[in-house]
């Protein structure tokens, strides 16, 4: 254990499903290795950003419940991703912003208003192992993380001290009677999950198997609405709705899948492939789901609305470059604002 240690976070009620991530596990798929990782990778790059780690640094990610946790030290905090509401004595946690939390703090969570995928970066380092360079959870194969699972009542996670880049929030008050202290501005809104009762809109460059279906059964794929089974979960995205009637085709070969492949079983229901998927599938695929909406895919509860549109390749690295320079801003200005902390 490094000599550096700066404290303990205990885990007193786990949530739904809470595990440990970074960015995932990169370059193992040939070996049949998922890639895992964050589910949302906007909102951990905020989450991150907003306590001054490295945008790639391991986070706690926590799914529809958010965990009850105990920290035995000063820290500062950030929440990102769904609208999950935390809280300390009884004060709602803000998100989108650094939160100075003090030592014997209960951070309490509860259900997500809307959003699936939830994100608690700290400031420091999570002393977690890494495996195949990565700490990320994979709960199918059973490592990374807190041995291979999602954590449960009476973890202790340990934190390692980082050089404090949030030190005014210190100065900014005496503690007083207030459970936490947080500085005015947050970030709002630009990559969080956004409840709305339309339908969710996915963009996918079609495969040729989707090039091959008749007009009849684009269209009516296009024109319907699929909604979020409760059987989806970080392997796949499974939605119901108008079966798409693939033309069957014996001794389909299994080949490489992607996030994002929207796979069609015999009975003609999408599943969408997320980051706990395998490395190869067998069944025939319409398409994928364009990078940049990923955030849209992962951050969809169920009941959710789906609807599917098509784009060019061009069209969706265009989205995709116009949505990293927007991060590459923001990361750049929430820079700018822990700097006025320092």
């Amino acid at each position: 254990m490094s000599t550096n240690q700066s404290g303990l976070i205990h885990v007193l009620s786990p949530g739904l499903l809470t595990t440990i991530q970074d960015r995932g596990r990169a370059g193992w798929q040939n070996h049949g290795v998922s890639v895992s990782g964050a589910a949302d990778l906007n909102s951990m790059t905020i989450a991150n950003a907003l306590v001054g780690n490295k945008l790639d640094a391991p986070i706690i990610e926590f799914v529809m419940v958010g965990p009850d946790l105990v920290f035995s030290c000063d820290c500062v905090v950030a929440f990102s991703g769904a609208n999950f509401a935390f809280s300390i004595d009884g004060n709602a946690i803000p998100l989108g912003r650094p939160i100075w939390i003090f030592a014997g703090t209960t951070v309490t969570g509860n259900r997500s208003s809307n959003g699936a995928f939830g994100y608690m970066a700290i400031s420091g380092i999570l002393d977690i192992e890494a495996v195949m360079g990565s700490v990320s959870t994979d709960t199918g194969s059973k490592f990374g993380g807190v041995e291979g699972r999602s954590l449960k009542a009476g973890d202790v996670l340990v934190v390692i001290d980082s050089p404090d880049k949030l030190a005014l929030l210190k100065r900014m008050s005496a503690r007083g009677g207030q459970s936490f202290i947080a500085p005015k501005w947050s970030v709002k809104g630009l990559f969080s999950a956004k409840g709305s009762k339309k339908d969710k809109v996915l963009r996918f460059v079609p495969s040729e198997k989707w090039i091959g279906l008749s007009e009849e059964v684009r269209k009516t794929t296009c024109l319907g609405t699929y909604r979020v089974t409760p059987q989806s979960n970080r392997m796949g995205v499974r939605l119901s709705g108008k079966s798409i009637d693939m033309q069957k085709s014996e001794h389909e070969p299994s080949v490489p899948v992607v996030l994002g492949a929207i796979q069609v079983p015999p009975n003609g229901q999408p599943i969408i492939l997320s980051v706990d998927r395998q490395t190869i599938g067998g069944y025939p695929s319409i398409g994928v789901v364009a990078s940049v909406d990923r955030t849209t895919l992962v951050q969809c509860q169920p009941g959710d609305g789906l609807r599917f549109v098509e784009i060019s390749v061009n069209d969706a690295q265009t989205a995709l470059l116009q949505e990293q320079n927007a991060m590459a801003e923001l990361v750049r200005s929430i820079g700018h604002r822990i700097q006025e902390l320092s």
